[in-house]
């Protein structure tokens, strides 16, 4: 497939850390969840990817346009991005101010009322678009923050933490517009603390930690999934209903014996009623059914369970490296206690 963004050996250092040598690539027409705790590396990554970082080493590519280029601005003609702009000061009309980012975008003259009219009611705030944005509540301008975001219709979508303030309404909205938009054949690069929210339509993800890769491919390569554990009332035979859950593509994982319970992994609702047929049909009385949560925790078991390291050999390497040069230059500047003044 196309490829709409690469990542070639980028690295970014500052005074206190160093992110990267990273490299990946972004398939057009992908929903990808870029992930990894507080600290990772994800902001530098995104930033550079809109272009707000200009120095460092490597090369990106957006699109076609290098991001060191003299035309470097022009990947941002496909680019709608999303994060969370505060509103406090703008003593501007919504409307209004939607009708001056649309100029600014360089959206056509013809197309700024139908577009800001069509999204303004797409997340309920036409009826609002006379009042000023900064009385708006926080709920409404993260609502204006993602028409910002979607308003150019655009080819790339770069979302940081999209379901903050949003009740779950609207981030199931949300959710379901980037499906929409996957459909056309656009692409969405997305941040999130809460995975759960977002893992089932997520493609491909990208993995950091500590200003490293550790990880570049599909959910289905390090199985995260829906996982849950069922807690059944009686005995049953183990092996005959993992080998049922095989035949109807379903994933098993751990069984304890002592809290007669297994874990499965189903990718879709469909899966669950055949699960829930198994049981009726052998008389097995489910006790609970809980939902495990998916968050970096289990992302990093699910990595060391498929012998993935937390850093690979290469990436490993570096850091070593990186680590013993600092170590180099804090020796050459402290001074032997019994060096002598040279008069």
């Amino acid at each position: 497939m196309e490829k709409l963004i690469v990542f070639d050996n980028f690295q970014k250092k500052f005074k206190t850390n160093l992110i990267g040598p990273i490299s990946f690539n972004v398939e057009k027409g992908k929903i990808v969840g870029l992930l990894g705790s507080s600290g990772s590396g994800k902001t530098v990554i995104l930033n550079a990817l809109l272009g707000i970082i200009k120095k460092y080493k490597g090369k990106i590519v957006v699109n076609n346009w290098d991001r060191k280029s003299h035309s470097y601005q022009k990947a941002n003609r496909v680019i709608g991005y999303y994060t969370q702009m505060d509103f406090t000061l703008h003593d501007i009309s919504a409307y209004n101010f939607l009708k001056d980012s649309c100029m600014i975008m360089g959206i056509n003259n013809d197309k700024i009322k139908q577009r800001v009219e069509y999204w303004m009611k797409y997340f309920d705030i036409w009826e609002h678009r006379s009042k000023k944005l900064k009385d708006f509540s926080w709920g409404m301008k993260n609502r204006m923050n993602l028409i910002l975001c979607f308003i150019k219709e655009p080819e790339l979508i770069i979302m940081d933490e999209p379901g903050a303030n949003l009740d779950s309404y609207w981030r199931n909205k949300v959710k379901n517009l980037l499906v929409d938009f996957k459909k056309q054949g656009k692409t969405i690069v997305i941040t999130v603390h809460n995975i759960d929210e977002i893992s089932d339509i997520i493609d491909d993800y990208i993995i950091l930690e500590s200003g490293k890769k550790i990880f570049e491919g599909s959910k289905e390569s390090i199985d995260i999934y829906a996982k849950y554990k069922l807690f059944i009332k009686d005995q049953f035979d183990v092996n005959s209903f993992r080998n049922y859950l095989m035949q109807e593509n379903i994933l098993s994982f751990k069984y304890d014996s002592d809290e007669n319970s297994l874990v499965i992994a189903a990718k879709t609702y469909r899966q669950i009623n055949y699960l829930f047929l198994y049981l009726i049909k052998n008389n097995l009385p489910l006790v609970n059914l809980l939902k495990l949560p998916i968050n970096m925790e289990s992302i990093h078991k699910a990595l060391e369970s498929k012998g993935i390291t937390e850093i690979n050999n290469i990436e490993k390497h570096n850091l070593k490296q990186d680590i013993i040069t600092k170590k180099n230059k804090k020796i050459k500047k402290v001074k032997p206690k019994n060096a002598r003044l040279k008069k």
